[in-house]
């Protein structure tokens, strides 16, 4: 499936039978990916849901663990917390949500042959919530409160402030609440990526449009 038919609003649907769809074997798959990618505009739409799911979401999840289950972090501003973790976040899940898009689109093609726009933000919304479960374990591994990288960014940007006493969550519970939560924001956040790429697209197309209509004949 071309991602146009997913992401660029002006696409039609050829008339003419189009190729099979790919199945879910592994070597389909791969291929799949593959052929994904060769548009330009599947990057555009990767770099731009990158940033909304990782750093958008990362907002909603800096204030669900740190603020709402009181699980805090070092002695640094909120607004550089959540910078500092986002950050991480997009270099280690960038990749990941690379293979969750093209499964999101494939997932999303109705019986019809036209791509579902609500299917393609429930999959790929889904899948990006299963694949952040370990989020807060791997946190708390390599970012959190206590490792090296949290206390040399404490170093540097602390503000002295005390440290009020955090909530202990245990493994397992911690990764459901994860996953629970992230589900629908995830979901919701997936089908805003892909609002804002239709739109983005769509004003492209018509500012190319323009152009050519207005040179000289």
């Amino acid at each position: 499936m071309m991602p146009d038919a997913v992401f660029d609003p002006t696409y039609v649907s050829p008339i003419a039978p189009v190729a099979q769809r790919p199945g879910w074997r592994p070597t389909e798959l791969a291929q799949h990916i593959r052929s994904f990618y060769r548009h330009r505009i599947a990057w555009a739409a990767l770099a731009i849901s990158s940033l909304v799911l990782i750093y958008g979401g990362g907002a909603v999840m800096f204030w669900y663990h740190s603020i709402l289950l009181g699980e805090g972090g070092p002695a640094i501003s909120p607004a550089l917390h959540w910078f500092i973790d986002s950050s991480v976040g997009l270099v280690a899940l960038t990749p990941v949500l690379a293979l969750i898009m093209p499964v999101a689109a494939r997932f999303c093609l109705l019986p019809s042959g036209e791509p579902g726009a609500g299917r393609f933000a429930l999959a790929g919304g889904l899948l990006f919530a299963l694949a952040t479960t370990p989020g807060p374990v791997m946190h708390d591994t390599f970012v959190g409160r206590g490792t090296w990288l949290a206390d040399q960014v404490t170093k540097l940007f602390g503000d002295g402030r005390a440290l009020p006493p955090t909530q202990s969550i245990e493994v397992p519970v911690s990764m459901a609440l994860q996953l629970g939560f992230g589900i629908p924001v995830y979901i919701v956040l997936m089908w805003l990526s892909l609002v804002i790429v239709r739109t983005s697209v769509g004003r492209w197309r018509h500012h190319v449009s323009d152009t050519w209509s207005e040179l000289p004949r």
